[in-house]
């Protein structure tokens, strides 16, 4: 019979050995995995592409997480999706702005006179690496932008992405340690029938 807790262990190692797994990086700090989206996406397939993964782009709640976000993943001249978004109809330019992951907004690091919505149709926001290797800034930006300033998102996920997802192995592990159970409940009662 194999026992139930082996095989819940050794699905969740084969989980945690996929290279994927490698693109994470954890932040002690907020207890949360970050990873960036391929490039050249718009805001919106930045943000699905999150969501496929587990998250959503990043919501950035203090300096310090914002100052992290920028120590992992800006570089000089880069822009990066981040899941600040303005809701439709809102008052321009500063109205309205929400995370994709659904938290409030209690931190913000716009640049000096941004949002702006220079181009009356920026309604995403996205860090902005300045050049100083300590800052970055934020900008609100068209969600369907010029294909030359498309960039990656970064994502963040708050639980492990080693943890399998129910949909996907719970639902194996589940049906494995059933299986198992109704084993080891005919082999008792066989047990007790032939004595």
């Amino acid at each position: 019979m194999i026992r139930a807790s082996r095989v819940a262990v050794t699905l969740l190692a084969l989980g945690a050995s996929s290279p994927a797994l490698a693109q994470w990086t954890f932040n002690p700090t907020t207890g949360h995995w970050y990873r960036l989206t391929p490039s050249g996406l718009t805001w919106q397939q930045a943000e699905d592409w999150a969501v496929a993964n587990g998250g959503h782009l990043i919501t950035i709640d203090d300096g310090a997480e914002d100052a992290w976000a920028y120590s992992q993943y800006g570089t000089n001249g880069f822009v990066l999706w981040i899941g600040l978004y303005q809701l439709p109809g809102s008052p321009e330019p500063s109205g309205g702005w929400v995370w994709s992951s659904g938290y409030a907004v209690t931190y913000q690091n716009w640049a000096p006179s941004e949002p702006n919505n220079s181009a009356n149709a920026e309604h995403v926001a996205q860090m902005v690496v300045s050049g100083n290797p300590n800052a970055s800034f934020w900008n609100d930006y068209p969600s369907e932008p010029d294909p030359q300033f498309r960039g990656p998102g970064i994502v963040e996920r708050e639980v492990d992405p080693a943890v399998p997802a129910v949909s996907t192995w719970g639902v194996v592990v589940m049906t494995l340690l059933t299986l198992s159970a109704g084993t080891a409940m005919l082999r008792g009662r066989r047990a007790r029938v032939t004595s």
